[in-house]
């Protein structure tokens, strides 16, 4: 009513179920419309040197769909420990805006959507890339794989070695650029060529022809010999 004075904000008393806003921000400084607070759009650009995006997004009260500045995304992990996956162009993501200032919001990717389609349809746990390469882990068969695309390479440097516990098969050929050591029985089923010298120490034992420069060193007989008790002279 006219001539009544204007009553003050009622100031809240932080509790337990009442946490204390910060500053002096009052519940009713907050936007009364959450479409200001919360909105999904679209990442338009990526910038990635800046780890910035921009998103455009529906605003209900224009028919123009509207855009904000680079803002951040949301990472996985920004400590110590970083991930980075930046959101791609075309990709859905979740708008928190503190205050309704888009200046300030972040984007929250993950939303599944036509133009990216789920990865999986089944409980096997699955990381997808742009080019097609695929690390899956199956619990229920307990079966870790990693797919690459023709021509991928994967490297894995360790300078404090690499341990492999378990039968390993290897479907191509194998290179190795320092020196190899076995602990163990070794077979080898197909023709094996050795370029440069080698050294055996220990007892061989050769089920087959042995050859030296094309003469079979089991089979080959000396001439100019007697036989008898005699020996020949060792080979010259």
């Amino acid at each position: 009513m006219r001539g009544c004075a204007r009553r003050a904000p009622k100031r809240l008393t932080p509790s337990p179920d009442r946490p204390m806003f910060t500053g002096d921000r009052l519940p009713e400084d907050i936007p009364a419309d959450l479409a200001a607070l919360i909105r999904i759009g679209t990442v338009t650009s990526v910038d990635l040197a800046n780890a910035r995006c921009i998103v455009r997004y529906g605003d209900p009260d224009d028919d123009e769909p509207g855009e904000t500045p680079p803002i951040r995304w949301l990472a996985f992990r920004a400590g110590h420990t970083r991930i980075w996956s930046p959101p791609s162009v075309g990709e859905q993501v979740l708008l928190l805006a503190p205050d309704g200032q888009l200046a300030a919001a972040i984007a929250l990717t993950g939303i599944v959507q036509h133009a990216f389609p789920p990865a999986g349809s089944d409980e096997t746990q699955i990381i997808e890339f742009a080019d097609g390469a695929r690390i899956s882990y199956d619990a229920q068969a307990s079966t870790l794989s990693a797919i690459l695309p023709g021509g991928a390479t994967a490297v894995i440097e360790a300078p404090g070695g690499i341990t492999l516990r378990g039968d390993v098969t290897i479907e191509g050929k194998l290179s190795v650029g320092e020196n190899a050591t076995i602990e163990g029985n070794a077979s080898v089923a197909g023709t094996t060529t050795l370029q440069g010298n080698a050294t055996l120490q220990g007892s061989a034992t050769i089920a087959g022809a042995l050859e030296a420069e094309g003469v079979d060193l089991a089979g080959h007989v000396h001439s100019g010999v007697t036989t008898g008790s005699g020996k020949t002279s060792p080979p010259d």
